[in-house]
Parts: structure tokens; C-alpha cells; sequence
């Protein structure tokens, strides 16, 4: 072996130690990085060469550098994150209509309801009286009220969620140009030979907040490029650099906005269901959870108002007129009101039918006040009842929901420390690299020194 060959293991060890310091700078730089994968240069032998017949080695090359990856952990990952962001959507709204429900305090709507047919027993024992009277016209109007508010909140709630599409479709759609992008400059890196580890990190944090909006499957293909499809359906929302889009109309019908998707590659728009992530709570959230509830406070309401117009309507008021309905309309917890008609005190039929003015007679109010305990009309429950079971549903609906974010998030932590033991930066071990590499920097320095006294010294005999 010359010396010349000797200087050039030197110098092939110089430039691989400085690239393996470069990449232990890089990973030590990003330990805090979120989606950072850490990477180390992969070292080998430089091509061997023959000396007088002999087979010896010209140093050490880097052959490329290695990102730690794990495909299966990422689609473990992924999928995690599209349960999560379901029931975490899920979760956070009922819990913001709950209050709506909450019996606890003595102003909720079973209070009202509880307190209305009381108020009826308290006038059969003074059918004349006027404050009597006058605590039925006031304890049906907080009933109504009651009624309202709880259709308001849910109603509320519906749009809520209906609004929220827009801002949810806007982040998915620049979720999606931004991984196109991505998916262009690492193919385009990779054909020049170059380093897109740091680039195929950035996506592939960004496929993990894209699945938590909603969901999708990918496939990671072998230029380096991901390409992701929509999970309900299979429509191509990125291949290669070209992403899809989605985009809201509004419905004619119902007035809420129709989920449409423009699938990569220029296809024609399509309405679409989506079930899973944030997008498909939302849209499960406004279109049957939250209707689910409103449609058992209206029939609630419904048959309160059913029932005592039709006791109202069977009995004679303080004039001996025939009573008219309390309620109008009689359908929906939304609208239902006083009845205009009702002008005082002296309307509410508390005597049986065909009594005569001002009678003392105070079978009516005593029928009214039974309907609490009346099961002919919710499915063999009474008013009350059938509300306190709806009450509770929304409860263990609550307490279900939060239960499942929590093992959610446990599971999702879990991956994310599986994660970071496999591909999460250890200063540790970086600083040991550090070490190490910096030495071996060293050493090859020295064969360089070595090898140029060597060729002095030659110098010097031949001179």
C-alpha cells in the first residue's frame, strides 16, 4: 500500500465521521421536535482495491442515512388518532348540552313538570281561589319555559355543529395540499439522491392530524410518496402530489350543509357520509344524537300538552264555560306557549263539565293533578317518568363517552411512548455518538499526520 493510499483511508474516515457528527447534531438539534425521527449515517467499507496481489481496503464511505421508522406503529398511530378525535368531538358536546338536563338544582324542566300538576292539586282543595289559580297560569308558563329552553339548547347545538363544518372541511383540505407538497418535494429529493427523511416526517405528522379530522387509509409507495384514501367510500384525497378537497352545500330540504368530496385527479364532486374523526362525529352529532334527544323532549312536550288540553277542554271553567286548551300549539317543545286565548285567572277549568258559575266544585282540578301519574301515553311511563329516563340516557351517554376518551387517550400515549423508544431522539445515546465519532474524527486525522511524516522522512533520505 502507498502512502498515498494511506492518506486516502485518512481522508475517507475524515469526511464519514463528519457526516455521522452532522447527523448526531441534527438529531440532538431536534429532540424536541415534534414527529421527529432520529437518523444515523450508515457506515461501510469503501470499495476494496488489489495490491501486488493482494486485496486491501481504501477506507470507510457513508452509504446513506438511516431515518428510525416504524409502518406499522404509524398505521397504529393513524388509527388511534381517528378514534380519538371521534369520541373526544363526541364527548366535548354532550357535555356541553348536559347542563341542559341537569336536575340537580329545583329549575329543571322534571321540577317544572312536577310542579305544574302540583299546582292543580293545590286548586282542588280551593277551586275558587284566585292565588290558586294564579300559581297554575304561572307554574304552566315556567313548564313552557322550560320546554323552550331545552329545545333551544339542542337546537343551538345542532347549528353549532353544523357551523363547525366549515372550519373543520377548511383544516382538512390544507392538510391535504400541504402532504401533496410534501409528497412532490420528496419525490423530487430522492430522484436527486438527497436526504428527505425530515420531509417524510413532517407528512407523516401530518397524516396523523389529517386521520384525527377524519377517516383514511394510505399506502406508502416506493418513490417515497403517500398516497391517502377516504375510509367511507375509498375516494382518492392524495396521490402523489395532487390532493382532493372537500366542500360544503347547503341542503334545500333541511337547510344544513351536504359534506361533498372532490377526489384527487380532478374527478367530479360527490356527496358523502363521513363516520369517522371529528368529521364524521360532527356530522353523527348533528344529524342523530343531538335530533335523537330533541325528538323525546318533543314528544314529551307533545303529550303534556295533549293530555291537558283535552282535561282542560273536558271541564268548566270559574264562569261555567267550557274550558278551551292551555296549551298552543300543542306539538314541539320548541313552540309550545300559553294559549293566547287564555286572558286570566278565572278560564282555568277546574269544575266538571256543566257546572254552574263560581262553583266549589273541584273534580277537574283532581283529574289534572292525576295526569302526573298517568301511563297510557309514554310508552306505559309516566311524564315524569319518561323525562327522568331521558335524563339518565344523557348521563350514561356522558359518562360513557368520557370513560372512552379516556382509554382513547391512554392507548394514544401508549403508542406515542412505543414511539418515541423507537424512533424518539435519546440525548444519551447521541452524546455517546458524539463522543465516539468525534475519536474516530480524530484518529483518521492522525493517519493523515502519520502518513506525512512517513513521506518526510523519505523525502529526507533521498535528499
Amino acid at each position: 500500500m502507498s502512502l498515498n493510499s494511506i492518506m486516502q483511508i485518512g481522508r475517507s474516515g475524515i469526511a464519514a465521521y463528519q457526516v455521522a457528527t452532522e447527523v448526531t447534531g441534527e438529531n440532538i438539534a431536534n429532540v424536541n421536535t415534534p414527529g421527529y425521527s432520529r437518523q444515523r449515517a450508515i457506515l461501510e467499507t469503501a470499495p476494496q482495491s488489489t495490491v501486488n496481489g493482494f486485496s486491501l481496503g481504501t477506507g470507510v464511505t457513508v452509504s446513506g442515512v438511516q431515518r428510525y421508522y416504524d409502518g406499522l406503529l404509524q398505521q397504529q398511530m393513524v388509527t388511534a388518532q381517528t378514534t380519538l378525535g371521534y369520541d373526544t368531538t363526541k364527548s366535548t358536546v354532550l357535555q356541553q348540552i348536559e347542563p341542559a338536563f341537569n336536575e340537580v338544582g329545583t329549575n329543571g324542566l322534571g321540577d317544572a313538570i312536577s310542579k305544574f300538576f302540583a299546582s292543580w292539586q293545590d286548586l282542588s282543595l280551593n277551586p275558587t281561589g284566585t292565588a290558586e289559580r294564579q300559581a297554575v297560569l304561572t307554574s304552566a308558563q315556567n313548564l313552557v319555559d322550560n320546554f323552550n329552553s331545552v329545545s333551544t339548547t339542542l337546537s343551538n347545538t345542532v347549528t353549532a355543529q353544523n357551523t363547525s363544518l366549515v372550519s373543520t372541511t377548511d383544516s382538512i383540505n390544507a392538510t391535504l395540499d400541504s402532504i401533496a407538497k410534501l409528497n412532490g418535494q420528496i419525490k423530487t429529493t430522492q430522484m436527486a439522491d438527497g436526504n428527505a427523511n425530515e420531509l417524510k416526517d413532517q407528512r407523516d405528522l401530518l397524516v396523523q392530524d389529517l386521520s384525527k379530522q377524519v377517516g383514511i387509509t394510505y399506502t406508502e409507495n416506493s418513490d417515497g410518496t403517500t398516497d391517502i384514501k377516504f375510509a367511507d367510500g375509498g375516494a382518492a384525497l392524495v396521490t402523489g402530489s395532487q390532493a382532493g378537497s372537500f366542500s360544503l352545500t347547503t341542503n334545500a330540504a333541511t337547510g344544513l350543509y351536504d359534506v361533498n368530496l372532490t377526489p384527487a385527479g380532478g374527478a367530479a364532486a360527490a356527496v358523502v357520509a363521513p363516520t369517522q374523526g371529528v368529521l364524521g362525529a360532527t356530522l353523527a352529532l348533528r344529524d342523530t344524537i343531538i335530533p335523537d334527544y330533541q325528538s323525546q323532549v318533543d314528544a314529551l312536550a307533545t303529550a303534556i300538552a295533549s293530555k291537558v288540553n283535552t282535561q282542560q277542554q273536558a271541564g268548566a271553567d270559574l264562569t261555567g264555560t267550557a274550558g278551551i286548551a292551555l296549551f298552543s300549539p300543542a306539538t314541539g317543545a320548541a313552540t309550545i306557549a300559553i294559549n293566547p286565548a287564555i286572558t286570566g285567572t278565572s278560564q282555568i277549568a277546574a269544575a266538571a263539565a256543566g257546572s254552574a258559575a263560581n262553583s266549589s266544585d273541584n273534580s277537574n282540578a283532581l283529574a289534572m293533578a292525576a295526569l302526573l301519574n298517568d301511563t297510557s301515553t309514554m310508552a306505559g311511563s309516566t311524564f315524569s317518568g319518561a323525562y327522568n329516563s331521558l335524563v339518565s340516557k344523557v348521563g350514561l351517554d356522558v359518562q360513557s363517552i368520557k370513560n372512552t376518551v379516556s382509554r382513547d387517550e391512554a392507548f394514544s400515549n401508549q403508542l406515542s411512548t412505543l414511539r418515541e423508544s423507537n424512533s424518539g431522539v435519546s440525548l444519551d445515546e447521541e452524546l455517546t455518538n458524539l463522543v465516539t465519532f468525534q475519536r474516530s474524527y480524530q484518529a483518521s486525522s492522525k493517519i493523515i499526520t502519520t502518513a506525512t511524516e512517513m513521506m518526510d522522512t523519505v523525502l529526507g533520505l533521498i535528499s
